[in-house]
């Protein structure tokens, strides 16, 4: 049911604070806007969005934004690279609210990169080892 629910509301706030930080049409993608804290009766709302821009050479970045909505005082929203901003930010914003359980199968870029650079510095030190051995013998 959790994303079941429309969020053209909040991607809309989202895209006019995008344009107030300098981002221009096009320049972006919102991707997985979706609601993951609730407070009763509902006023208040707290949405993570996944933010992919185009560096100078056209690699893709990623950003995990977290917007807190309460329709009747406004918006805050904060897009981050760390996940630790976005924890800390989840829990100061959403103290006290419903929030949803996020499954461990659930796409997160840095989940993702984070056995990336396990997965390489592994192999850095298996390649380091392998010719330590090989001057050896």
């Amino acid at each position: 049911m959790w994303n079941k629910l429309p969020n053209g509301g909040i991607e809309r706030e989202i895209k006019r604070y995008l344009k107030k930080k300098g981002y221009r049409d096009g320049s972006y993608e919102l991707k997985e806007t979706e609601l993951i804290a609730i407070a009763r009766p509902g006023w208040e709302q707290i949405f993570q969005f996944l933010l992919v821009t185009k560096d100078d050479d056209g690699e893709h970045k990623f950003a995990k934004g977290i917007a807190y909505d309460d329709h009747r005082k406004g918006s805050r929203i904060c897009i981050t690279t760390s996940e630790r901003e976005f924890q800390t930010l989840l829990a100061e914003w959403g103290e006290g609210m419903i929030h949803r359980r996020i499954s461990r199968h659930e796409f997160n870029p840095f989940g993702l990169l984070r056995f990336l650079v396990i997965s390489l510095s592994v192999l850095f030190l298996v390649a380091l080892i392998w010719n330590h051995f090989e001057r050896i013998s």
